[in-house]
Formats: structure tokens, C-alpha cells, sequence
């Protein structure tokens, strides 16, 4: 138990030291009230991004779960207003595969809307996480230069 508290910490403070060393300018807040959904986060040292699945529950059909995000408001307060979509994805057989760049002082109320709103229709999983693909892009470049090199 300590183990998978410690290693959730651990990468906690690793993807806050990433979110350090790519520090940008955040964007200026957007005129339109409720979330944002800007397809690319901006890294800031006040927000976290979140992965969120939710996975159907396989013992009730899409009208079941349909009816328990509706009597429970899931609509109304998820994604809460600070939270900014970064990709919403359906996978057939999981479900949704959610992305989010959350501040830090709204993972609190993002938990919660999960809580009192999906709870019942679907099983949950949070994960922070962070954009591999430039890192990724990178990395192929510097293979490239250094196979280059060697030829």
C-alpha cells in the first residue's frame, strides 16, 4: 500500500517538474462561459492534465446508463466550468477516454463531479498524465542525426 503511495507521488512530482520545464505563458481566458474545448494544452505550473476513463458498466444497456447521468445531473456538472477538454474519445468495449488539463485547485471539484455524476453508470479511473508526442518527435530526430552520423 505504501509502495503505490509512494510511486503515486513520485509521479505526481515528476509530470509537475515536466510541467516546470515547458512553462509557458497560459492562454488568456476565453470570453465564453463553461469549459473549454481547445484540442492542445497549455503547460502551466498551476494545472495537471488527467486522463479520466470511464468504463461502461456491462451489466446495463446505453438507455440504463442514459438514465442514471440524467437523474444524477452528470451533464450539468461535468466537465466542471475550470476544466479545459483536451480529447474526448469513444472506445468501443471501454468507453470514454477523457482528457483534461485541470488547475490544480480544481482537481478537487473535477473528482467530485465524477463522484456525485457518474457513479452507477460507469466504473472510474484517473491518471495523470502528460503529451509524450513532441517528446516522441524529438527523440526520432536526434535517431535520425545520430544514424547520420554513424553512416
Amino acid at each position: 500500500m505504501l509502495k503505490k503511495h509512494v510511486g503515486l507521488f513520485l509521479t505526481y512530482l515528476f509530470c509537475g517538474f515536466l510541467t516546470l520545464l515547458n512553462a509557458q505563458t497560459p492562454a488568456k481566458p476565453s470570453a465564453s462561459p463553461g469549459p473549454s474545448f481547445e484540442p492542445k494544452a497549455l503547460p502551466s505550473e498551476d494545472s495537471v492534465v488527467v486522463t479520466l476513463i470511464l468504463k461502461h458498466q456491462q451489466n446495463k444497456n446505453l438507455p440504463e446508463i442514459r438514465r442514471v447521468l440524467e437523474a444524477q445531473g452528470f451533464w450539468d456538472m461535468f466537465p466542471p466550468k475550470e476544466c479545459r477538454v483536451l480529447s474526448w474519445t469513444l472506445a468501443m468495449g471501454l468507453g470514454h477516454v477523457i482528457v483534461l488539463q485541470v488547475p490544480v485547485s480544481g482537481v478537487r471539484r473535477l473528482n467530485l463531479a465524477v463522484e456525485n455524476g457518474a457513479w452507477g453508470a460507469f466504473d472510474t479511473e484517473f491518471y495523470l498524465s502528460y503529451d509524450y508526442k513532441i517528446i516522441w518527435e524529438e527523440y526520432l530526430e536526434r535517431r535520425e542525426a545520430a544514424r547520420d552520423d554513424r553512416n
